[in-house]
């Protein structure tokens, strides 16, 4: 009997180290590394800390199903500050140091368009999470053919809220955008997209990123007699727009491209009062996960978000970082092994359902997105319209 128990007990010892070995060697095994540029300090710091967060919890969500390959993810996270000469700086290091075989970024358009190039030199693709200028996606642009973008364009934007403009009785505008490849683009975009819908484009001004006073541009505006005022801009900075035509008396439509800026958001930025009927162009709607791609996901990642205490004024930015993530984690299993070409390869084979709507790539590496229009109404959240990115992808296929 005890020479029995004496060999049990070394076999349930033997085998206890086994799964000790075994556990120890999962917890060691080398990261993949994944490379994550976003704008951490200068004028739009805020957004760029809501998608970095909302990157992480998709992460840690990877990695507590056991990780991609059998390893875990590993977020190498570099500021641009904001600027587009520090994102091309960002993009290097991640390539020829931590060698990183993809990378997600940069928030805006002019920043993202930086670093394509060094990207397209070295065979690294870049997921697009944020910007929206149809630059990015165009074959002539240098590095294009390394970018695989799930973030709407503008053009696509426009496409979405476009129809809407007639029963919203927009008919004269005043566009106020900012002054960079984003602003610029947005303003083409919707400008023909209003010119087909029977609205015109009465004058357009542009502002620095930095700038909070917008007296001037918003007084150009009331002496021409617009009707309504498109903006494109981040949420604090349309938040003061908004502010600022109250003050004025300037009693118009609004109408905020871009996805950044959401009802909540700009109520707790410019007050309920200033903020009272303006409508937003968006692509995520928290309060109703159905209306995501994948509504699950979309429940998991709203839970997390207050869960850790984050703004709720960022969930909407947030989710970007999310369905970038994701991508990501997707493209890396499917490939097989972490090495840029395969990823590339895998990124642009890829169909999955995320917060986004139903994320795949066309010729170009451009996917469709939800567009939801939205508007602040006694204060509070409501939907006007939405364009599922179903039907985009339905009329692509027809075109």
């Amino acid at each position: 009997m005890k020479i029995s128990r004496v060999i049990t007990l070394i076999v349930l010892a033997a085998f206890a180290g086994v799964l000790a070995t075994g556990a120890l060697q999962a917890q060691t095994k080398e990261p993949i590394k994944v490379g994550m540029i976003q704008p951490l300090s200068g004028p739009i710091a805020a957004a760029g800390s809501y998608i970095t967060n909302g990157a992480k919890i998709a992460m840690d969500r990877v990695n507590a199903k056991g990780g991609v390959l059998g390893r875990p993810l590993e977020l190498i996270i570099e500021d641009n500050k904001s600027d587009p000469a520090e994102t091309r700086n960002a993009a290097e290091k991640l390539i020829v140091r931590d060698k990183v075989p993809v990378i997600i970024g940069a928030w805006g358009s002019s920043m993202t368009l930086a670093m394509m190039p060094l990207a397209a030199q070295h065979g690294i693709p870049i997921v697009v999470e944020t910007s929206s200028s149809g630059k990015i996606t165009d074959p002539k642009t240098p590095g294009q053919k390394v970018v695989s973008r799930i973030s709407p364009t503008s053009e696509l934007e426009a496409v979405g809220a476009g129809a809407l403009i007639p029963t919203l009785g927009m008919k004269k505008i005043g566009y106020l955008a900012v002054n960079t490849d984003w602003g610029r683009g947005a303003v083409a975009a919707f400008g023909d997209a209003f010119k087909k819908n029977g609205a015109t484009i009465e004058a357009v001004e542009y502002v620095g990123q930095a700038d909070t006073d917008f007296y001037a541009q918003l007084t150009k505006f009331k002496a021409a007699g617009v009707d309504s005022i498109v903006i494109t801009d981040d949420a604090p900075k349309a938040a003061k727009m908004l502010q600022q035509m109250k003050e004025l008396g300037l009693n118009v439509k609004v109408l905020v491209t871009g996805g950044s800026a959401w009802p909540d958001s700009i109520v707790q930025l410019a007050g309920a009062k200033a903020a009272e009927g303006a409508m937003f162009v968006t692509f995520y709607n928290p309060y109703d996960y159905a209306m995501a791609g994948d509504g699950d996901a979309s429940r998991a990642y709203v839970e997390e978000w207050k869960k850790r205490g984050l703004p709720w004024i960022g969930v909407v930015e947030g989710m970007r970082g999310f369905d970038a993530v994701n991508v990501v984690a997707k493209a890396l299993e499917t490939a097989g092994e972490p090495t840029a070409p395969k990823v590339h390869d895998a990124l642009r084979r890829l169909e999955m359902k995320a917060l986004y709507g139903i994320v795949k790539f066309d010729k170009n590496g451009q996917s469709f997105s939800n567009i939801i229009l939205t508007q602040v109404r006694d204060g509070k959240y409501a939907v006007v319209g939405v364009t599922p990115s179903a039907k985009l992808w339905d009329a692509a296929a027809t075109k």
